[in-house]
């Protein structure tokens, strides 16, 4: 604006001149006239010139000044974005940081919680470990127990056997003083009983053969072969049996067959006992079976290492006794059938001695001469019929005594049952307990695998993470690496442009000096004009009045025009070489003004790219994160419901081997005293000097449950 309000002073100041000039001009000659038209005209066209320059500097000046402004405002938003790039990307980094720390540390955590568990589980199954040694250890004390009680239910068995022997020798002993009239009227009455026997065990087996109908659908199917097997010999001991019953004719089998006790079990009953028993001892790991001889009643001898409930006699074995005696003679006498003496056993109580065959001789002769004449034979005397019915009722009774089981007995056997019983499923349950502990090792094993796979995914996961981590790290670096860069080549740019701004400034400057030059140097014309003017003026210019002179004056004024005209040519082509120079100059400060462009929009381009490959790295890592979190909690919620399952069900198994530990010892006590009980009894038996004081310690001690017997 300065130079257009200069030049437009100028040309004010030139218009003036021309109007003084042409005033002037008026009172001058011809010659004045042109060289002042023509310097006039050379000034207007130099003025029209120098204007039409300065108007096409102005046309490229304005613009060029709002370009650096524009420029300068885009540069400084970009230089905010930049900041503000900076700062998000920082606090992204950190935010990402901190993440990844939070993630490890409950990594840490979760491995410490599962080192713990394991480490618990390793002490439970220690634990169950010992506490199942300790079981087998009490369970093979408890059959070395039985085994001992077994021994001792042998001896006192064989003791029984003894005084029993003992007995039925007295027996024969009272046999010996009874007449033939007598051993008549113990035949009649023998065969009564019989007959009420006979009808007492209809009655009954038709009760237990309803029960036994029941108790055989609930039977497994395993004893229906030996069910089979055994029927047909039952029935064939029953005719025996009842042919035997028909054909008594000795009184040995009728004082021991009373009435309602040995037959009052049904032969399936006494089956079922037996195949029973068979079951126990096979659960109870005893050797040996039971025959079907067993089950037709005649059990042979057994060891005592093979013995089992029904070698025990009729104080364990007393529910599968049935006494029967042969009745052939009166001096062979069969034993019980609920167990078998051995050979040697059998000779002592069969063979008859000195005394007996004496006695069986003179009851021989007295049997044969009892019709004709009742004379005693000698060494024995008559007996009164009070004398006799007294004898009569005192050797039914101690026939009923003899063949009548004690309550004590039963129970004791029904208890041992029970007991054996209670051991078989205490066995089957111990070996169920070792199948559930070694399923419960099993599953600590898989537990365990898990937990390495688990810590191995876990691990894998990890270093998966670590990986993409250091990788995005590495980006992220060359990212601020590149946004470094771009910094730098963004400050050249602007040191440039700024230097550049700067050259502009110069330049700008040297062109307003030229033109003060120029300005000065117009002046300085315009008041050399002025003064030649005012010097012609003062002049007393005479008009040549010869046309020689008149020649020689427009001679002088052409050249002087020539002079002018040359430098005004020179001053032109000069500022004309300016003004295309500062063109040239124009020109390189607008290709450099679109490089820079170019190159800043490029550079504003890869950093959008940039921070759209950040952002989308930032998406996936944050979905990578979402992913392994719930990929852990699944995995930690299934390990904690599989080691709370696994922890409950080994509180459970500790339960029951407890409670069935206790059981187990509560039988071995029982057992202790039982076996006490027993061997106190016998004992007392033993001593017992007479049938009544055996009698009386049989009925003192009747008991109806093990608790009642006392302490010892």
């Amino acid at each position: 604006m300065d130079i257009i309000s200069f030049l437009m002073y100028d040309f004010e100041n030139e218009r003036k001149q021309y109007d003084s000039f042409r005033g002037h001009s008026l009172g001058l000659s011809h010659l004045d006239i042109k060289s002042k038209v023509c310097e006039r005209f050379l000034k207007i066209t130099e003025m029209a010139a120098a204007q039409e320059d300065a108007e096409k500097l102005r046309s490229v000046v304005m613009p060029m000044e709002k370009e650096i402004a524009a420029l300068k405002d885009k540069l400084t938003e970009a230089e905010d974005k930049v900041k503000e790039l900076e700062a998000s990307k920082v606090k992204e980094l950190n935010h990402y940081l901190e993440a990844e720390k939070s993630c490890r540390t409950d990594l840490e955590m979760y491995v410490a919680v599962l080192n713990t568990q394991k480490s618990v589980l390793q002490e439970d199954a220690e634990k169950l470990r010992k506490e199942l040694h300790e079981v087998c250890h009490l369970l093979e004390q408890e059959r070395q127990q039985h085994n001992q009680l077994k021994h001792t239910w042998q001896k006192a068995n064989d003791q029984f056997l003894e005084s029993q022997r003992l007995l039925m020798r007295d027996m024969q002993r009272m046999e010996m003083v009874l007449t033939s009239e007598q051993l008549r009227q113990v035949e009649k009455l023998k065969k009564r009983d019989q007959e009420e026997d006979e009808q007492q065990r209809f009655h009954k087996r038709k009760d237990h053969n309803r029960t036994d109908a029941e108790e055989e659908a609930k039977a497994p199917a395993v004893c229906a072969f030996a069910h089979e097997e055994s029927s047909a010999q039952l029935s064939n001991e029953e005719e025996r049996l009842d042919s035997t019953h028909g054909s008594v004719h000795s009184l040995d089998a009728d004082l021991l067959l009373p009435s309602g006790d040995p037959f009052s079990k049904p032969d399936t009953d006494m089956f079922k006992d037996g195949l029973r028993r068979a079951q126990s001892t096979d659960s109870l790991g005893t050797s040996g079976s039971l025959q079907s001889k067993a089950l037709g009643y005649n059990y042979k001898a057994k060891s005592a290492g093979n013995l089992d409930e029904s070698d025990f006699g009729p104080l364990v074995g007393a529910d599968s006794v049935s006494e029967n005696f042969d009745t052939a003679s009166l001096g062979s006498l069969q034993m019980p059938s609920g167990f078998m003496l051995t050979k040697d056993q059998e000779r002592a109580i069969k063979a008859m001695t000195p005394e007996q065959e004496e006695t069986a001789s003179l009851l021989s002769s007295v049997t044969q001469g009892v019709e004709s004449a009742y004379v005693s034979p000698s060494g024995y005397r008559l007996v009164s019929e009070t004398e006799w019915n007294l004898l009569q009722k005192e050797v039914q009774n101690a026939g009923n005594k003899l063949g009548r089981r004690c309550d004590m007995c039963s129970n004791y056997e029904r208890q041992l049952q029970g007991i054996q019983i209670q051991e078989a499923d205490t066995r089957d349950q111990v070996k169920k307990l070792q199948a559930m502990l070694r399923q419960a090792n099993e599953q600590l094993e898989r537990t365990a695998r898990e937990r390495q796979d688990l810590e191995g995914a876990l691990k894998h996961s990890a270093q998966d993470a670590g990986h993409q981590i250091s990788a995005l790290v590495l980006r992220a670096q060359a990212s601020e690496i590149l946004l470094e860069e771009l910094q730098q080549g963004f400050s050249q740019a602007k040191r440039d442009a700024q230097e550049q701004m700067a050259v502009l400034m110069q330049s700008r400057e040297q062109v307003s000096e030229e033109l003060a030059r120029l300005q000065k140097e117009n002046d300085s014309l315009q008041g050399k004009h002025s003064l030649h003017v005012s010097l012609q003026q003062a002049e007393d210019f005479i008009l040549p009045d010869t046309v020689e002179a008149l020649r020689e004056l427009v001679l002088k004024y052409r050249e002087s025009i020539v002079h002018v005209r040359t430098a005004a040519e020179h001053t032109e082509e000069k500022l004309k070489a300016e003004i295309l120079f500062l063109k040239e100059q124009i020109q390189a400060e607008q290709c450099l003004k679109e490089n820079l462009e170019e190159t800043l929009q490029l550079e504003i381009e890869n950093c959008k790219e940039e921070l759209a490959s950040i952002s989308s790295l930032k998406a996936e890592l944050e979905r990578i994160k979402v992913e392994k979190g719930q990929l852990e909690l699944k995995k930690e919620t299934a390990a904690k419901v599989t080691v709370e399952q696994l922890m409950f069900e080994e509180k459970n198994k500790a339960q029951r081997l407890q409670t069935e530990l206790d059981v187990s010892e509560q039988v071995q006590r029982d057992f202790v005293k039982l076996s006490q009980t027993l061997q106190v009894q016998l004992e007392r038996i033993r001593q017992a000097g007479s049938l009544e004081r055996i009698r009386a310690i049989l009925n003192d001690t009747k008991l109806t449950d093990i608790n009642q017997l006392p302490e010892t």
